[in-house]
């Protein structure tokens, strides 16, 4: 917020800026002497006239802000040429440029374009589509039998009456007398009327009492035959059952026969136990005695009886000869005449249990027979006896149900050609239908170039191609006007950018600069270029503190070539001096006392020596202000030193 006094009274000027840095916006208020706010354009304006000078010109020829020297340091060309445009107050050029680029109407353009065209591939490719659908659906029709002239809507309404007029003879035939159907009024109404009289045709045929029978008929039949076939399956399990006892119990006895032979096996297993047991006792008082007698008979030639103890002569050679011709032998036969018995017990048993197996199969069968017996009396509903056949009495009723469906297909045969020529002719309308469908469905795509849409369309094709026209002529202008504008300015800022940067550097290998600008080949833009004045490219060897010279050169130069038409008396420096050395120092002080002869300056600077050298070697009289005690809220206090 500034205050400016003016013999008419005092001007409030405040700017407020809002959001961030790189989106930042700003609104401007200038409050006149007589308490009027203007605000925006209005305040712009007002203040150019009061000042006698944008707020362009300002930043251009008056202000030397430190951003737009640090800018020119850059290596970059692009940020380079962007900060020259800014010190020669050109930027709103550039801005216009780039957002012009950004809008990308060209692209825009050919877009629209490719889309335009990929309209008209999509129309001709449906266009043909149904030519080729059409051609094929024609072709259907001569197959069918359809002539060109039927291919009429009023045909199609003709054909869709025969067909009416054949459902209702069909409904008639198979015995639904309260069917009625319409033919179709419109052409319109013929896709539906066909989807209609297909259903109906359907459900006529499933509602026909034949047709209903011959159904139940097959059900009953279907369901007869599966009972036949499990009471077969049953009969023939008890059957096999049966047959494979018979030959066994004839070969070995039934469960009776079988009993007996085990009972009498096993007498004589017991009996032969008794006799091996009796055996075995003798047995045991020979084996017992012979080495008894042994050791006797070492002793002494008197031969005893071990039980007894009297006398009895060769009693040891005579028991030997026992055990060896009798007892052993004897011991021998009985256990095996055992073991054979007891193999007998076992054979027997087993042979009863596979009987016993044999018996339950038997059993299980002819339960199962029983069960499906029960199941033949169930669906012929009638009580099965003893003496009856089950599979004569179901298979006469399949065979009455046999009888009874061919008589009901004869009948229904006979009417199948009614229905079969009723879908044939349901077919011919509908190659007709679809035939006119694709026809009129043609015609309506090949109209598209005649309708409202678009002409509109076309018409704003040739409005963006203008358009495209026109921004290229704008820019094209802008441009140019933006490098005419920059060469008047660097030709009249020429002389005096040469000698302010000599008289800064004293560059051995730069006698003079010659500052020069061309359109950039690919953005269209200004590009700036700093030539020595024997040809060559200077920058490469220009140090941060050259570059620095270099932009406040130009500054100082366009400064000096406003001349007398400045409406401000003084040059504000933001921090002239960054960058540079000592001896820079003093030669940029030199250049600022030639340039405090024709105006007043306003340096800003946080360089001590810089300072000294300003109030030494400057002989204008000088007021010095020292910015301190600086806070975010308030900013600096300001006191003045000298």
């Amino acid at each position: 917020e500034a205050e400016f006094n003016s013999p008419d009274g005092t001007y409030l000027v405040r700017r407020e800026i809002s959001g961030t840095k790189r989106r930042a916006a700003g609104t401007l208020t200038v409050t006149l002497p007589d308490g009027t706010r203007l605000h925006g354009e209005d305040a712009e304006r007002r203040l150019n006239a009061l000042f006698r000078s944008s707020f362009r010109d300002f930043m251009t020829t008056v202000y030397q802000h430190q951003e737009a020297i640090r800018a020119i340091l850059t290596d970059e060309p692009r940020n380079r040429n962007d900060a020259i445009d800014r010190l020669l107050g050109l930027s709103e050029y550039s801005e216009l440029l780039k957002g012009i680029r950004a809008a990308k109407t060209e692209k825009a353009q050919t877009a629209m374009e490719s889309e335009f065209e990929h309209l008209r591939t999509r129309v001709k490719d449906r266009v043909d589509w149904y030519e080729k659908e059409v051609d094929e659906k024609k072709a259907s029709a001569v197959a069918q039998g359809i002539r060109d002239e039927e291919i009429r809507e009023q045909e199609a309404l003709r054909h869709a009456s025969e067909v009416s007029e054949a459902v209702q003879s069909l409904a008639r035939d198979l015995g639904i007398a309260d069917f009625q159907v319409a033919a179709p009024p419109s052409y319109d109404e013929i896709a539906q009327f066909r989807e209609w009289v297909k259903d109906q045709t359907d459900n006529l045929w499933a509602r026909a009492p034949d047709i209903a029978k011959q159904a139940g008929l097959a059900k009953r039949q279907q369901e007869l035959s599966i009972v036949k076939g499990n009471y077969d399956a049953a009969k023939a399990r008890a059957t096999k059952a049966q047959q494979e006892k018979d030959p066994f119990v004839l070969e070995y006895g039934d469960e009776t026969a079988l009993g007996k032979r085990i009972a009498e096996e096993q007498a004589k297993v017991s009996e032969t136990d008794e006799r091996i047991r009796k055996a075995s006792k003798r047995a045991k008082l020979v084996r017992e005695a012979i080495p008894l007698l042994r050791g006797a008979a070492a002793k002494t030639a008197v031969e005893r009886c071990p039980l007894c103890l009297s006398e009895v002569p060769n009693l040891l050679a005579h028991l030997e000869r026992e055990w060896e011709e009798k007892l052993e032998d004897e011991v021998g036969e009985l256990e095996s005449r055992r073991q054979n018995h007891a193999s007998e017990v076992e054979r027997l048993r087993s042979l009863r249990g596979q009987l016993a197996k044999m018996e339950k199969d038997l059993d299980d069968a002819r339960f199962g027979v029983e069960k499906w017996v029960s199941k033949i009396a169930s669906a012929l509903a009638r009580h099965i006896r003893k003496e009856d056949d089950p599979r004569a009495l179901i298979e006469a009723e399949l065979r009455e149900i046999t009888s009874e469906l061919e008589r009901i297909g004869q009948a229904i045969e006979e009417k199948i050609p009614k229905r079969i020529a009723i879908f044939e002719q349901l077919a011919k309308l509908r190659t007709i239908d679809e035939i006119i469908d694709y026809e009129r469905k043609r015609a309506i795509v090949e109209r598209i170039w005649e309708t409202k849409e678009f002409g509109e369309l076309d018409q704003l094709r040739d409005e963006a191609a203008r358009l495209v026209e026109d921004v290229l002529a704008v820019t094209t202008c802008l441009a140019e006007a933006s490098r005419e504008e920059a060469e008047d300015k660097i030709r009249a800022a020429g002389a005096a950018l040469d000698e302010y940067f000599r008289l800064m550097t004293d560059h051995p290998a730069i006698p003079g600069l010659v500052m020069e600008v061309t359109k950039d080949r690919g953005t269209g833009l200004n590009s700036y270029a700093f030539k020595s004045k024997d040809g060559t490219d200077p920058t490469p060897i220009l140090n941060q503190g050259g570059l620095n010279a270099l932009a406040l050169s130009l500054f100082l130069g366009l400064a000096r070539a406003t001349g007398d038409t400045q409406p401000f008396s003084f040059l504000m420096l933001d921090d002239p001096a960054q960058s540079f050395g000592s001896e820079a120092k003093r030669r940029l002080v030199d250049v600022l006392e030639g340039v405090a002869a024709w105006r007043k300056l306003i340096i800003a600077t946080p360089d001590h020596e810089f300072s000294d050298l300003l109030e030494t070697r400057i002989t204008k009289s000088k007021a010095v202000y020292e910015f301190i005690d600086w806070s975010e809220k308030n900013g600096p206090e300001i006191t003045r030193a000298t």
